[in-house]
């Protein structure tokens, strides 16, 4: 991966201090694509719980107020940073892919399997797009990589070596794509922004999230 902004250091940071169960950055970066080219809009009420428990969807625990808020503000920050340049700036939209560092391999798989999760979220909502071909198309190709990346063994190792060099430009394509057909078509573009508000009470290691 290239280097990182301060913000997302201190994500990727602050990720890996959490449980097992938290998201990785590349897979949080995936998520959140996912999630902002749904055709539906998710809220983040519902989403943010994922990030901590990539595993089960469940509560986060955390020692403090101070900690959940500072963690929540980080991949607020990384959401709606994505969403402006998926907006404004397409063409300069990347995903953040991990690099091996053994051989400088793209590890596209991460960042798939948390767009599978969004996709998940809302699996009936994507066949509003189906019936634009360049969507289709988009659509088709993510779910190829999800379902190559579950069940690698019905490739061989040359097409999965072939899938491997072509999925980080292809990703990138998909998801430029689907973001535009959905500014294009989603009648919630028009609303007013959803801004988050943060948690005013003390949040026990066992209560469940308030946001």
């Amino acid at each position: 991966m290239p280097d990182l902004p301060r913000h997302l250091k201190q994500l990727e940071q602050e990720l890996l201090a959490l449980d097992e169960g938290a998201m990785l950055l590349e897979v949080l970066d995936g998520f959140i694509a996912g999630l902002l080219v749904c055709p539906e809009l998710i809220m983040p009420s519902e989403w943010l719980r994922w990030v901590w428990d990539s595993e089960e969807g469940g509560e986060p625990a955390f020692d403090s107020l101070a900690h959940l808020n500072k963690l929540i503000g980080l991949v607020m920050q990384h959401y709606n940073g994505t969403a402006r340049l998926l907006a404004e700036r397409p063409d300069h939209y990347g995903p953040l892919f991990a690099i091996d560092p053994r051989n400088d391999d793209i590890l596209w798989e991460l960042w798939i399997e948390g767009f599978e999760t969004a996709y998940k979220l809302r699996p009936a909502a994507w066949q509003k797009c189906l019936a634009d071909p360049q969507t289709a198309q988009a659509m088709s190709g993510l779910r190829h990589l999800i379902n190559a990346v579950q069940h690698d063994r019905q490739l061989s190792e040359e097409q999965y070596s072939t899938l491997c060099v072509t999925a980080p430009d292809d990703i990138t394509r998909w998801i430029v794509t689907l973001n535009a057909w959905r500014l294009k078509n989603d009648e919630l573009t028009n609303m007013p922004p959803v801004f988050y508000a943060p948690p005013t009470a003390k949040v026990g290691r066992n209560e469940p999230c308030p946001c």
